[in-house]
């Protein structure tokens, strides 16, 4: 902008030292600027190419990288079904020779066009984009597009090896009301994370506990749900929220190779569109509830009998049936009893 005032300026026959004081330069480079255009035109508005670092990988090296991740690993004898960052750098030095960090391959990938899709036509008009959004997960409930498959996934933790508080029947006729009590339980032996999919029209549901919510534990459980998933879905919606684990290169990798998911990351502060957070609320009751755990093997196993138990007893969440508001009870159930 600077560069095209001083030549207009120039054109309307100003000169160059009262065009330096007008743009703060010093009469010399405005004289410059004026010959250069001269001699160049309108080229002379552009920077000119500057010598800098040489590159530190040649463009073969670059495009090894693309094509290696544009090649599913297996297709390369490989034992997993995506990429990652950490696989690929590992994969490159291992077999290729290039020793290439995971941060300079997350911008080759990026710079290359590795981008989160835009959602699909289904999302509606967007007249206030937060409502459409909101509208569009609703519609995915109640009418999702012919064969496909909507799953909710979330992380649940961290869970502590610890006591619960649960529910016990007292025998009030017998002996008087007490208060509830419960050992005193200060110690958290350990902790880790449940990490669960469930999928609200059929009421399956699969957990897989990890010591931490990492980029990395995050796709390796991507890779297990999409084995869990048929084979026969065209078409895989996951419901999520925005954490920041969610959003990774190694996530845009796992997309790449799995063509049929699509990540449908749900609104701020619009937690009860994702159906397994009422989910979880039973798992709870069933695995953790009235009971003392002391190591976090004991938490892994009762998670996953409490999940088999739940398979075998699922139904279906339907959008729109469960009522928000408890109804409110009729006078004289549940009063304190007057003293004799």
């Amino acid at each position: 902008m600077q560069r095209a005032q001083i030549i207009w300026r120039a054109s309307c026959g100003g000169s160059a030292s009262a065009i330096a004081a007008r743009v703060g330069l010093d009469g010399e480079t405005v004289r410059k600027r004026i010959r250069r255009f001269n001699a160049e035109g309108l080229d002379a508005l552009k920077d000119r190419h500057r010598s800098g670092r040489p590159p530190t990988y040649p463009p073969e090296q670059t495009a090894t990288v693309i094509g290696i991740a544009l090649t599913k690993p297996q297709a390369l004898g490989l034992p997993f079904a995506a990429w990652t960052l950490d696989r690929l750098a590992a994969y490159l030095h291992e077999q290729k020779g290039i020793a290439m960090q995971r941060s300079r391959i997350d911008e080759i990938l990026l710079h290359e066009g590795l981008r989160w899709r835009k959602h699909e036509t289904w999302f509606g008009e967007r007249v206030d984009p937060a409502f459409a959004e909101k509208g569009a997960i609703e519609t995915l409930y109640t009418k999702p597009p012919a064969g496909s498959c909507v799953i909710c996934l979330d992380e649940m933790g961290p869970v502590s090896a610890k006591s619960y508080a649960g529910h016990a029947l007292v025998q009030s006729r017998t002996r008087p009301a007490e208060r509830a009590k419960q050992e005193i339980d200060y110690g958290r032996r350990a902790k880790g994370y449940i990490f669960g999919a469930f999928c609200p029209a059929t009421g399956e549901a699969f957990t897989h506990p990890y010591p931490g919510r990492s980029g990395a534990y995050w796709v390796d459980f991507l890779d297990q749900v999409e084995t869990w998933i048929p084979r026969t879905t065209e078409r895989v919606y996951a419901i999520m929220d925005n954490l920041s684990s969610h959003h990774t290169t190694d996530v845009l990798l796992f997309l790449l190779a799995h063509p049929r998911w699509e990540m449908v990351f749900q609104p701020k502060y619009a937690a009860y569109l994702n159906l397994i957070e009422p989910w979880w609320k039973i798992l709870r009751s069933l695995a953790l509830a009235g009971r003392r755990f002391e190591t976090w093997d004991e938490i892994i196993d009762a998670i996953h009998h409490s999940t088999v138990y739940w398979i075998a007893h699922r139904h279906p969440f339907v959008w729109g049936k469960r009522r928000r508001h408890r109804p409110r009870r009729s006078p004289g159930i549940a009063l304190v009893p007057r003293a004799a």
